[in-house]
């Protein structure tokens, strides 16, 4: 190739690449160090583009557990939290104190809180683990648990996901010798193996209760934490990495901070004889000898320098705070409590750094622990059901202890705030007593029935007419007797009822007052019949109850329809009695000035006979119970037509209906 060729061919080189650097496409033609591959400069790429997320090694195993072994800073992310959400115990009502003392007895004997601690470590530092429950109930620990069979628990062992090996083959699939009485969970294993450095067993999942540290998705990248979750190290390595490489750097700059410089003549060819590295070594030596702060040193004029150089430490603090505040915001543990240090900035108090650590730690307590403990709890009433320390297993609610305590002086500014709410209270009153709206005896009737005054209940309860002597009646003479007299008014539907007299002959007297403006056909009075006071032949009653031309109702958990508060009349009640009872038990109301409607005889032998009563009357807000009855509601006469009703509820309805129109 000659010149000109040479130069032809280096021309058209140039110009590709010219091409290449404005098209973004020059890396094919790179023949020098020039461009970055980092940073893509003399492109048109922009510098974020070139930054991508890569999957994370996995951690070793081994690693983990020498990390926790030796570094105490993460020691204390994974033990902290861990240990913060059993400490305060649980909130349990057995309604029973000797089921309590006994439950407590046998979860101090299981240690419990300390299994529960570990578990949640373990799931923690690997990313999950499991409680293997030894239950003696006459089966091995591959069968499912007998529930009908827990003679006692014997202990609660706890294995790191590490050693333990679900059985992914059954967790979308059955077996051939499931059933549907199984109850076998979809999504989880049948089994679990478990391969301890002791020896291998299979056990099977009704026996076993599984932490998990966190959720992953199934597209995880690391299939070694799929079904479990991920390891704290996992989601903290760099912070926690930077926190302690920085702490490090700190500590070799300050012992570097000032540096000695010790000048020579001729030093270099001193070394390079025999004798004159001992020669130079001796001399410095002495030099250091002399260091200190009171001590001098002496040097020869000629030749010789002694000097000290400073380095400049402004800037190190900052740094160590910044990977500090990195480390505590991806653990979510304050500073307070992983580096015991007061808080500084604009959140100088650390109360939401607090608040959000205890948001985790609550996490904690409702991801992990509550089913768990749940689980722990009833195979312990079980026991005692069968061991007869127990009468029965009762029905519970569990909560967990607040992880919050006010200090003394906390403690003391609530109850100042509260004794100047109070005498807020009392000025009040006062106030209404001096205006006549309130006398003293209702202030003591409110502060007897509550211990605390409240001004706007005792005006409510002033506006429902409620008797002199209710207040001085137990709850069961409440329950007994009517709670106003004869006399007192009521509208409903649009309808004055003066609820009159009773006369002897077993008959009430009821006067219609008007329906609105339209009086036409309106009969004067009303004589419906009442039962006797030992309940007669009414073996159940109901009552209607009126809020705003509506009629209060809910709907049957049997699928029998939308129905009122109703039952049984119990023995010793009357259907007065039994009709205000059973509107406390189905919706939680108390209501009061039971006017009757009538008699409802039954129908078909199905529905026994039943006296209803109707009232606008009542204390409390209404809630369905969600035994017998769910979604209260409040409905029209009209809407109530469109809607599948319990017959005997229908029935005391077309009786109101009649019974208002004059019938």
């Amino acid at each position: 190739m000659n010149e000109q060729q040479k130069a032809m061919l280096a021309q058209q080189m140039k110009l590709q690449r010219g091409a290449a650097i404005i098209e973004g496409t020059q890396d094919k033609f790179r023949q020098d160090g020039y461009s970055n591959l980092l940073n893509k400069y003399g492109t048109k790429q922009d510098n974020s583009t070139a930054y991508q997320y890569n999957q994370e090694i996995i951690t070793n195993d081994l690693e983990l557990i020498r990390l926790y072994e030796g570094n105490g800073l993460f020691t204390k992310i994974i033990d902290r939290p861990s240990e913060e959400a059993v400490k305060h115990g649980f909130d349990i009502d057995y309604g029973d104190e000797g089921i309590t003392e006994y439950v407590d007895d046998r979860m101090d004997d299981l240690d419990m809180e300390e299994k529960f601690a570990t578990a949640e470590k373990w799931a923690r530092l690997y990313g999950g683990s499991i409680i293997v429950m030894l239950v003696d109930d006459g089966r091995g620990l591959e069968e499912p648990l007998d529930w009908s069979n827990v003679r006692s628990i014997e202990e609660l062992r706890v294995f790191e996901r590490a050693i333990v090996q679900p059985d992914y083959t059954s967790m979308y699939h059955f077996h051939f010798m499931d059933t549907l009485d199984s109850k076998k969970p979809f999504g989880e294993p049948e089994y679990y193996q478990v391969f301890s450095i002791y020896g291998y067993f299979i056990v099977h999942r009704s026996r076993c209760l599984v932490f998990r540290n966190g959720r992953l998705p199934e597209q995880t990248t690391n299939a070694i934490y799929r079904y479990w979750g991920i390891p704290e190290y996992v989601k903290i390595k760099r912070a926690l990495r930077e926190c302690i490489t920085s702490h490090e750097d700190g500590v070799k700059l300050l012992e570097r901070s000032v540096q000695a410089i010790y000048k020579m003549k001729n030093l270099a060819n001193m070394l390079s004889t025999e004798d004159g590295e001992n020669k130079v070594l001796q001399r410095l030596q002495v030099i250091d000898m002399a260091r200190g702060i009171l001590n001098s040193i002496a040097i020869d004029t000629d030749g010789e320098d002694y000097d000290f150089k400073s380095l400049q430490m402004s800037g190190i603090k900052d740094v160590i705070d910044s990977t500090c505040n990195m480390l505590s915001a991806v653990t979510n543990i304050p500073q307070t409590i992983l580096f015991g240090r007061s808080p500084a900035g604009m959140n100088s108090t650390g109360d939401s750094d607090l608040e959000n650590y205890y948001n985790m730690v609550e996490n904690i307590q409702k991801q992990n622990m509550k089913a768990n403990a749940r689980t722990v709890i009833d195979l312990i009433l079980k026991q005692g059901a069968l061991e007869g320390r127990i009468p029965e297993v009762p029905k519970y609610k569990m909560k967990f202890s607040a992880l919050w305590s006010m200090s003394d002086t906390e403690q003391a500014n609530v109850e100042q705030t509260k004794a100047q709410t109070e005498y807020a209270k009392a000025q009040t009153a006062q106030i209404y007593m001096d205006s006549n709206v309130l006398d003293p005896s209702e202030v003591r009737k409110s502060l007897a029935s509550e211990g605390d005054f409240e001004v706007e209940e005792v005006l409510a309860d002033d506006d429902l007419n409620l008797p002199d002597d209710m207040f001085d009646l137990s709850s069961a003479e409440m329950l007994g007797t009517s709670a106003v007299s004869p006399g007192e008014p009521i509208e409903i539907f649009g309808t004055d009822i003066d609820k009159k007299t009773d006369d002897d002959a077993g008959t009430e007297v009821i006067e219609v007052l008007g329906i609105g403006e339209e009086k036409v056909g309106i009969a004067d009075t009303i004589e419906i019949d009442i039962p006797n006071e030992d309940g007669g032949d009414f073996p159940a009653a109901a009552v209607i109850i009126i809020k705003d031309g509506k009629i209060l109702c809910a709907s049957r958990r049997n699928n029998e329809g939308v129905c009122g508060p109703g039952g049984h009349v119990e023995e010793g009640e009357t259907p007065e009695d039994a009709a205000v009872r059973e509107a406390m038990e189905e919706f939680n109301i108390v209501p009061f000035n039971l006017l009757p409607v009538g008699e409802y005889k039954g129908s078909s032998g199905q529905y026994m006979p039943s006296m209803v009563y109707f009232t606008d009357q009542f204390t409390g807000t209404p809630e369905a119970d969600g035994d017998e009855m769910l979604n209260e509601r409040w409905m029209s006469l009209e809407e109530l037509q469109s809607q599948l009703l319990f017959p005997p509820f229908e029935a005391g309805l077309d009786m109101l209906t009649e019974m208002l129109a004059g019938g």
